[in-house]
């Protein structure tokens, strides 16, 4: 089976900026840009505008991929988008990209909260070493759009914003470990109470806020956060045969700040080798890891030949990490 490399990574933002003192003005929030920025890291977010979805995000971030490699959308063999904020519940996003790109090939969503770009990397690699040539991996997610926004804890966390990545067949080296996992575990971590089919959507459903996000105690995330990252790096750099002094650059999920510390300092792994682009994003879910990703590439942060730990946890809880040599 071939190798299998990322060539080509992008990412896309919507136009609106809402800084902390912004956020705080327009919702009447009860706190001040330092507790904001002491308890997340977060400067700034973005949030989508009027009658902008998330499959507009996901296409912004595809056009970006592909004009990087110089590939044209009738070119590629499969589209997989990652999120958890779908333009519609049925049918996939990914095929409203898809139509939206001009593309013609297999696409389809799939759900893995903040871990989906990991599991959509370990299927579309799965897709190259299967004979597929060109294989786009996307996620996006609109987080805004399911925020209550008298709830300051989600009000200032959640942004959108889309990134992905293109997986072709290489002649080195690219991934050299892809592992997914996950717990089912009765508190999810956060979640969307209403609007499936076990409480669908009604007026009392609407009338309760029940389409919010609601998001458990904080404690717990960060617990559960630190240990699943850090089996997932274990069991990650394990099959690749390689350890963390290996490691050239870090990057697990941007949730906020302090997420990345804790995880930082679980595994003593220094911060000159990590990314952390919490202040101007914000917590795009899915999307914060690709994100990273293109924006350290597109600053030099990673450079020719750097092992990249790539790792992520999400609701529910899922989990997965991936260790890729950069060409």
């Amino acid at each position: 089976m071939p190798d299998v490399a990322i060539t080509a990574t992008g990412s896309f933002s919507p136009s609106q900026v809402l800084t902390n003192d912004e956020l705080i003005e327009r919702f009447g929030l009860d706190v001040d840009s330092d507790w904001i920025e002491s308890r997340t890291g977060i400067k700034s977010r973005r949030w989508l505008g009027d009658g902008e979805t998330t499959s507009d995000l996901a296409v912004g971030a595809a056009r970006r991929i592909l004009d990087e490699r110089g590939v044209a959308p009738e070119e590629l063999d499969r589209l997989i988008l990652a999120t958890i904020s779908p333009d519609h519940p049925s049918p996939s996003t990914a095929t409203i990209v898809a139509r939206k790109l001009g593309a013609r090939c297999a696409a389809f969503d799939l759900s893995a909260a903040c871990a989906g770009f990991l599991y959509g990397l370990d299927l579309g690699a799965a897709a190259v070493r299967g004979g597929e040539e060109k294989v786009l991996v996307l996620a996006a997610d609109a987080r805004s759009r399911y925020v209550d926004t008298s709830d300051r804890r989600a009000v200032v966390l959640f942004a959108d914003g889309a990134g992905g990545a293109l997986l072709e067949p290489a002649d080195r080296p690219g991934f050299l470990s892809i592992v997914c996992g996950a717990e089912g575990r009765e508190r999810m971590g956060a979640y969307v109470p209403a609007g499936g089919a076990s409480r669908p959507a009604s007026a009392d459903t609407v009338a309760g806020g029940e389409h919010h996000l609601v998001v458990d105690d904080r404690n717990e995330i960060f617990d559960l956060f630190v240990r699943f990252t850090r089996e997932s790096c274990e069991a990650a750099l394990a099959r690749a045969g390689l350890s963390l002094d290996d490691v050239d650059v870090f990057l697990t999920h941007q949730g906020n700040s302090l997420m990345v510390r804790a995880a930082l300092e679980d595994l003593g792994i220094p911060a000159e080798k990590a990314i952390d682009d919490v202040a101007e994003r914000g917590n795009t879910s899915g999307a914060t890891v690709p994100m990273a990703l293109a924006d350290a590439r597109a600053a030099g942060r990673i450079r020719p030949g750097d092992k990249v730990l790539l790792t992520s946890v999400g609701a529910g809880y899922t989990f997965g990490a991936a260790v890729h040599v950069f060409g």
